[in-house]
């Protein structure tokens, strides 16, 4: 009859130890390479992806340069009276330096006032242009870029595109020429929407 008996050595302890240690590096190696092939296999899963400059879109649009154009117009008025009132700044600037030394406290006083005021109206006449060009912006360029967006589905369903992401809001490091659809949504807008 054969007896086996059971060596609780330190040795043996530390066989133990290594084999368990071994199984369970093997396990993590495995759980590792799983996840590996599973990213590596996403984006055959993810399917056909398209990017979209849509910026490039609407300035590219005959209706976005056509209303590039109104808002240019628009801008250069606008900036026509600001630059009246930097002139009248600066005047008045030239003046003050002038008076200085020869005019009385008052009358000097009454420039520097006189100053301030034109100061203050030229810097908020610069705000409220600033402010105003983005609102009127908007109010030009947003049928334009909703018909882009609209216009981008279409094209990517009627192309068997999964995703179409704007190159805006990505983060990139490189896209392929085959994955941009910028110039088919540009000519398909200018066929779709034509300048009268």
């Amino acid at each position: 009859m054969l007896q086996f008996t059971v060596d609780s050595s330190p040795s043996t302890d530390r066989v133990r130890a290594w084999s368990g240690w071994e199984v369970a590096m093997r396990k993590f190696v495995r759980w590792i390479l799983v996840f590996v092939l599973t990213w590596a296999a996403i984006p055959v899963v993810a399917g056909n992806i398209g990017f979209l400059d849509s910026e490039r879109a609407i300035k590219t649009v005959r209706e976005g340069q056509r209303q590039l154009q109104i808002l240019d117009e628009w801008a250069n008025q606008k900036s026509d009276e600001v630059e009246k009132l930097q002139s009248r700044v600066a005047e008045l600037t030239q003046q003050l330096d002038t008076q200085r030394t020869i005019a009385s406290d008052e009358a000097v006083g009454r420039l520097e006032n006189e100053l301030l005021n034109a100061q203050r109206q030229f810097e908020d006449a610069g705000r409220a242009l600033k402010r105003d060009f983005e609102t009127k912006q908007r109010e030009l360029l947003a049928a334009v870029a909703t018909r882009i967006r609209d216009l981008s589905a279409e094209y990517a369903s009627a192309n068997g595109f999964d995703v179409i992401f704007m190159f805006e809001s990505q983060p990139l490091v490189y896209v392929a020429e085959s994955a941009i659809i910028t110039d088919e949504v540009i000519k398909l807008y200018d066929e779709r929407f034509p300048i009268d």
